[in-house]
């Protein structure tokens, strides 16, 4: 008796583990009211979106940037000229 060859189904391809859904900087923008995002550059790094200010913010700006940031699990960097908000790309 000769055994006929079946073909076994194919499995659908399991997405790789190690596979992390990243946010992009259009991401964040969205989460902005145009005012404040006019204000604000994004930069996309490795692990790091960074948010520059174009212009000097004032205190209500900043805090209204501020907390979005901090919403989204990200922080701001007191660095002098260099000071920037970042948040991290991975979402978790």
């Amino acid at each position: 008796k000769s055994l006929k060859e079946v073909e076994a189904p194919a499995a659908a391809p399991a997405p790789p583990p190690s596979e992390v859904k990243k946010r992009s900087t259009d991401d964040l923008r969205t989460l902005f009211p145009k005012d404040l995002e006019d204000m604000l550059l994004f930069e996309e790094k490795e692990e790091y979106i960074v948010i520059r200010p174009r212009q000097y913010l004032g205190s209500d700006n900043f805090a209204k940037i501020a907390s979005i940031i901090r919403d989204q699990g990200g922080e701001y960097i007191s660095a002098g000229k260099e000071s920037h908000f970042r948040v991290p790309r991975e979402l978790k």
